[in-house]
């Protein structure tokens, strides 16, 4: 009797479908937060204008996308949502209220080609991160195959 009184998951309005958007919605936030924001302008910041950028961005986009494996996060919006965000991101840099590029004339297409390259190469790792691998009878993202002795339950 006292079941049927308390309010599950299932009796609010929307149910599970409310949370697990809810939950996705702040998995985007997060990512975009850091995977996006302080990733791109901070090492736009201790860069500038050398091309040490682009191989310097190739290197932490596996390490963001990994991240993004582990939470089983489909970045399929992120990665739309960086990809307009980050035009508007550039053509902003080094304007007058930007005080870390003051005094230096900025290499526009050094900045938009390493921040797409690192969008791309973020999405592309990601997914094949979590690509689907048949080990024995059970299929696993990639990356749970890479430590053998985590068990699920």
């Amino acid at each position: 009797m006292l079941w049927t009184m308390v309010l599950g998951l299932e009796d609010i309005v929307g149910g599970t479908s409310i949370l697990a958007f809810l939950i996705w919605l702040g998995f985007t936030g997060l990512f975009y937060l850091a995977c996006y924001l302080a990733a791109l302008n901070t090492l736009d910041h201790i860069t500038k204008n050398s091309l040490i950028k682009i191989p310097l961005f190739m290197v932490i986009a596996p390490l963001a996308a990994f991240m993004i494996s582990i939470f089983n996060y489909n970045p399929l919006m992120l990665f739309l949502l960086m990809m307009i965000s980050n035009y508007f991101r550039v053509k902003k840099l080094g304007g007058p209220d930007d005080k870390r590029f003051q005094g230096l004339t900025l290499n526009r297409p050094l900045f938009y080609i390493a921040s797409y390259l690192y969008i791309i190469a973020l999405y592309g790792f990601s997914a094949w991160f979590q690509s689907p691998v048949e080990v024995g009878d059970l299929t696993k993202p990639l990356w749970k195959t890479w430590f053998p002795d985590i068990h699920e339950d």
